[in-house]
């Protein structure tokens, strides 16, 4: 679906969910502006209770935003559109319309309900981006609006905790690209009146209803359940709860419409915080965010049919239900994983395991000094989330299979992959970016505006030398990376690996990945 699609409706009327919050009413006011730039005569309302929320009256008032409290509607339109929500929920008011659409990032619960003309992109961290990508798409000039990238912004800020739960790289790069063009002064009043007095006695009985885990000597996790309320609420008392001396990681959800949302914090590098979230919700949600701060949700049908499949019988409560889970497989995540610093005493020895070499594959590659200078320092954005580092004279950027990016030395990069005179064509759903850092801006760096990394690439294969040892994994594993602080993640199915020359070289390599790049290596049959 396209925003130009919406051109071919004459009367249009753009539906929150009740109760809306920042996320929802940026979204339809994003639309509004697309639509009145085209001579489109549409509304902007929601169903429920009048807003009571001083933030979101405040964000209303300050942008001029012309959303409207309706119980019906007076005449059915020719298009009703819900966004940020999906029509015949239960929190939308049963409006009618004689064409319906959607726009919405949660999950889809029944996929037959949805209608034709629909654009839910599950995996972002808010509805905000989805219009902003689309109106970019119609070649929209939103950071020239700042009213529009204020409300676009702030829709993000509020459902990402403070941009401290980004998961897709679209969130971060609507981030870098209406911050600027934002009213600050604005953003900064409406931050400061987020937390009403009940929700401040709300943070204070979910600190105090904690459950703690020990998982090694002076070291554990803590799961804490707090009422409805809204996501940066559960930032605020998750940053509290990391805090405590004995608590490494916490996770701290609340109930919504449609399931629980989750936010969750670690404190220590053995632990990644985006990538908990994503285990946590995994067949179940989609979570995701940064190294210390993250954020999830879990779909309430997904759960109870989780929670059935494990105990053998439906939750007498939700809540109870999503607290038992989410402490299950937090006890699964510490209790039942391995850590591996290769080089060691204890490092694995895969010299018997099976034989494997890369597939000849077409990939795409980037001398990065043509892209930058060298000693530049740069930030490549994909997937699988940033990564910073330095240009140096041979340093190559190679786009695998899947859209991700590695970083090679040019040495490497020869030795496995023979470049060749054919176009790259990148295939995948977001196409890397770098960024350059021109200056340090608290703890992160400023960028200038990206690059497509797919602009500069050119096309080369893989030669079919380079061979490896490889196991498939049956528990949580981490491996150190010698190069950073951080580690690589397994879960059980993907493939602890080892290059056959170096064998303490080794790595984890994800199932999908593994299985499109590399093939086993067929013994030698000798005829006697």
């Amino acid at each position: 679906m396209r925003l130009k699609d919406l051109l071919d409706f004459e009367t249009i009327v753009i539906q929150c969910h009740n109760d809306p919050d920042a996320d929802a009413i940026a979204s339809g006011f994003g639309i509004l502006a697309y639509l009145k730039a085209h001579g489109k005569r549409s509304r902007l309302v929601y169903g429920g209770a009048p807003i009571q929320k001083p933030n979101i009256i405040l964000m209303t008032e300050e942008l001029g935003i012309p959303i409207e409290y309706v119980e019906a509607l007076e005449q059915q339109p020719d298009l009703l559109l819900t966004v940020d929500c999906q029509y015949g929920e239960r929190n939308v008011q049963r409006l009618s319309g004689r064409t319906i659409a959607v726009i919405d990032h949660h999950m889809v619960k029944d996929p037959d309900a949805l209608p034709q003309l629909r654009e839910v992109r599950s995996n972002y961290g808010a509805c905000s981006v989805i219009i902003w990508d689309m109106l970019c798409q119609e070649g929209f000039d939103v950071p020239a609006d700042e009213g529009l990238s204020t409300a676009l912004y702030y829709g993000l800020f509020m459902d990402t905790n403070r941009m401290q739960e980004l998961r897709h790289p679209k969130d971060r790069d609507l981030r870098d690209t209406l911050e600027p063009a934002s009213s600050q002064g604005k953003l900064f009043r409406f931050q400061n009146c987020n937390l009403s007095l009940n929700e401040l006695k709300l943070a204070g009985q979910a600190l105090a209803g904690y459950d703690y885990y020990e998982y090694s000597e002076g070291h554990g996790f803590a799961v804490a359940g707090a009422e409805q309320c809204d996501p940066n609420i559960l930032g605020v008392i998750s940053d509290m709860l990391v805090e405590v001396d004995m608590i490494d990681v916490c996770v701290v959800y609340c109930m919504q419409e449609g399931g629980a949302k989750l936010s969750v914090r670690s404190c220590v590098k053995e632990t990644r915080a985006d990538e908990l979230a994503a285990f946590l919700t995994d067949g179940l949600g989609n979570g995701g965010g940064h190294m210390r701060k993250a954020g999830g949700f879990i779909e309430k049908e997904a759960m109870i049919g989780e929670y059935s499949r494990l105990f053998d019988h439906r939750p007498k409560q939700l809540k109870s239900g999503v607290q038992r889970i989410i402490s299950g497989r937090m006890e699964e995540y510490f209790l039942t994983q391995d850590v591996i610093h290769p080089g060691s005493g204890d490092a694995p020895d895969l010299s018997g395991e099976a034989l494997y070499q890369k597939k000849q594959l077409v990939l795409g590659y980037v001398r990065a000094a043509d892209m930058y200078p060298v000693g530049s320092k740069v930030e490549v954005r994909m997937l699988e989330g940033d990564q910073g580092f330095s240009i140096e004279e041979d340093t190559y950027f190679v786009i695998g299979a899947e859209g991700e990016v590695y970083i090679s030395r040019e040495e490497v990069f020869l030795a496995n992959n023979e470049p060749i005179d054919e176009p790259y064509i990148f295939q995948g759903e977001y196409a890397p970016q770098v960024h350059k850092a021109i200056r340090q801006r608290g703890l992160e760096a400023e960028l200038l505006k990206p690059k497509s990394l797919k602009d500069y690439a050119r096309a080369c294969v893989t030669r079919p030398g380079r061979r490896i040892r490889a196991r498939v994994l049956e528990r949580i594993t981490k491996v150190s990376a010698s190069w950073s602080d951080s580690y690589f993640l397994g879960l059980p199915g993907d493939y602890l690996v080892a290059r056959e020359d170096d064998l303490t070289d080794i790595y984890i390599i994800k199932k999908d990945i593994f299985l499109k790049t590399y093939e086993r290596v067929k013994p030698v049959t000798i005829q006697r």
